[in-house]
């Protein structure tokens, strides 16, 4: 396992709109980029983006409306879906979204409802509703993966080895991964990725929140 610390590399962001690929899981990259100015009207045929506002205030105009996004604000824009962000004071945006645009076969796109709702999610608002040490809650969908915020304090059980990669994302608080011999502790806004086939467990001497990013599991018959 590695940690990557989201604030320190979004500093070293420089010229609006520029961009950091922070990490990889599977055909996802998680990305940070400076939102400074106006980015033009742009849309992606292939792929969703979730945004996710890491410091500051962004707009998210989209063919359905706009959005205020504010800190730990997010949102998921649909493939095909007209959109730009703006903002007017330096902003750092966590990006999710296909690198290798899996879900493009033999250039067949993907086609989208003529009526979408698009909805804002809180994080901090959400937190509310988690009481329970190791409870989750899942937050947004993009693509085939999910985001969920996951309340740690104390020691949890050993959770199976995954069959897919997972990543965690520290949101405030402090949390130590233990798998096999190894263990690496995160502090706010460190990330790492749990490899897939490796049982781990979490610590976390306080009241700790945490971003989950993983690929959903398919539904049970």
């Amino acid at each position: 396992m590695y940690k990557v610390n989201v604030s320190r590399q979004g500093a070293r962001l420089t010229r609006p709109f520029t961009m950091i690929e922070l990490a990889y899981i599977e055909d996802f990259a998680v990305s940070i980029y400076l939102c400074q100015g106006t980015l033009a009207w742009h849309k992606h045929l292939d792929q969703d983006e979730l945004f996710l506002v890491h410091s500051g205030v962004i707009n998210l105009d989209t063919e359905f409306g706009s959005f205020a996004l504010e800190t730990g604000e997010m949102l998921t824009v649909p493939k095909g879906v007209l959109h730009r962000s703006s903002s007017k004071i330096r902003s750092e945006v966590l990006l999710f979204s296909p690198k290798f645009l899996p879900d493009r076969k033999n250039g067949h796109r993907f086609s989208f409802p003529q009526e979408i709702n698009l909805t804002k999610v809180n994080l901090y608002h959400k937190s509310r509703s988690l009481s329970n040490p190791y409870q989750r809650l899942n937050l947004a969908k993009v693509e085939d993966f999910t985001l969920s915020l996951l309340l740690c304090e104390g020691t949890s059980s050993w959770y199976d080895k995954p069959a897919r990669p997972i990543l965690l994302l520290v949101v405030e608080g402090i949390l130590k991964v233990e798998s096999g011999p190894e263990t690496i502790t995160l502090g706010q806004s460190d990330l790492t990725i749990i490899p897939p086939l490796h049982g781990y467990r979490l610590h976390s001497p306080e009241r700790t929140l945490v971003l989950s990013f993983q690929k959903t599991p398919p539904l049970r018959p």
